[in-house]
């Protein structure tokens, strides 16, 4: 049988150390990604653009608009199955869990870029 090691947490150094850990070890876990999902800065890497320039892209074909402080899709693109909403969880600085979601790409949404770019 196997034992757990437990150390004693002695500053409050320590104890803000360790709290930070398991906060960070939390956050990760909850914003893992979207299987095959991809953000739009990943897609510009991909294309070998800037992120800017694809939204701006995007933006002028007519697929997406900004809105609310984040881009979204136009309506006639929406329910197509080319994006998702990703949530993104933090903490404010007073402490408080934040959520938020932003637009991610889908494979699908991907070969669209994809075949919007090669014309």
């Amino acid at each position: 049988m196997r034992r757990a090691v437990r150390h004693l947490l002695v500053t409050d150094d320590d104890v803000m150390n360790e709290a930070e850990r398991i906060v960070g070890h939390t956050l990760q876990r909850e914003n893992q990604g979207d299987n095959g999902c991809l953000t739009v800065t990943e897609i510009a890497r991909e294309l070998e653009m800037e992120a800017r320039d694809l939204n701006s892209f995007l933006r002028d074909k007519g697929i997406q608009k900004w809105k609310q402080g984040q881009y979204r899709l136009t309506p006639q693109y929406e329910g197509l199955g080319l994006t998702h909403d990703r949530l993104f969880i933090y903490y404010s600085k007073d402490g408080k869990k934040k959520r938020q979601t932003y637009l991610v790409w889908t494979p699908k949404g991907l070969e669209f870029i994809r075949k919007l770019i090669k014309g």
